[in-house]
């Protein structure tokens, strides 16, 4: 049995990714967040929830992600890990002075993305054959956002990030790369929306209906939907499975935004 890790798996893209990867034989998730209730909950709707696991760790704390990944209830010790989708995040605007979000934006969207790869780099170097990471960066990676300098910011370095690990890294079988999801419909996309409705003083559906006319497919994307292409970049990493690996997938950022960037 392999193992994927998933951060911020407990809601939106993580939980969805939690949900369709635990459909697959030979695959254990191993969930990570920082709320330990949000976690179970989306365990126990996971098929068969008592193979998988749950850590309640903040990515952006290094020493504390190295020691939980090292833990029995992790079992990367008895289950190899072959998957790692960094997806943790926080959203919103800053902006400078006093209660400037710019230092927790970089802390937990960056560094908290770097801290779960090197921290997981050990157990990866220990398993065998292609190993997949997926780093989760955004559509505004692509493009500037006013007001949001931190959080653009935070996403345009992730895809720094997987272009250097996928040079250092390849060689030895792990691919690496990035999701840049455009509005997808959770939570933290539902307060954005609800943010910019206010300032514009319009009501949350005019806001919503406003945005996805934008777009070209004049609508979000879902979490099943973005789980969708996870799924498909871990494909062949179940024990026993036998389609092929991306083994020489590496170093890209796929564009799943409604065509919201079309490059």
């Amino acid at each position: 049995m392999n193992s994927i890790l998933i951060t911020g798996a407990g809601s939106g893209i993580g939980a969805a990714v939690a949900q369709r990867l635990s459909q697959r034989e030979g695959i254990r998730v191993l969930l990570v967040g920082r709320r330990m209730e949000a976690l179970e909950k989306v365990r126990s709707a996971m098929h068969r929830p008592a193979m998988h696991a749950a850590l309640s760790v903040d990515v952006s704390d290094a020493q504390a992600l190295v020691a939980a990944l090292e833990t029995k209830t992790a079992g990367l010790g008895r289950h190899p890990l072959v998957g790692v989708f960094a997806n943790a995040g926080i959203g919103g605007g800053n902006q400078w002075g006093e209660d400037d979000r710019w230092e927790d934006i970089i802390r937990v969207n960056l560094t908290g993305t770097y801290n779960t790869l090197m921290a997981s780099r050990p157990f990866l170097d220990r398993s065998k054959g292609v190993k997949q990471v997926l780093v989760t960066s955004s559509v505004l990676a692509r493009f500037g956002v006013s007001g949001q300098s931190a959080y653009v910011t935070s996403k345009t370095g992730l895809l720094g990030l997987v272009r250097s690990l996928a040079v250092e890294w390849s060689p030895q079988g792990i691919m690496v790369n990035a999701v840049c999801p455009g509005w997808v419909d959770t939570d933290m996309a539902r307060n954005s929306i609800q943010s910019m409705a206010d300032a514009q003083g319009l009501s949350f559906e005019e806001c919503k209906a406003q945005q996805e006319a934008i777009l070209p497919s004049l609508r979000m994307t879902t979490p099943a939907e973005m789980a969708q292409w996870v799924d498909f970049v871990f494909t062949g990493l179940g024990e026993g499975e036998v389609e092929p690996r991306l083994a020489t997938f590496t170093g890209q950022a796929l564009d799943v935004n409604s065509g919201s960037w079309m490059g």
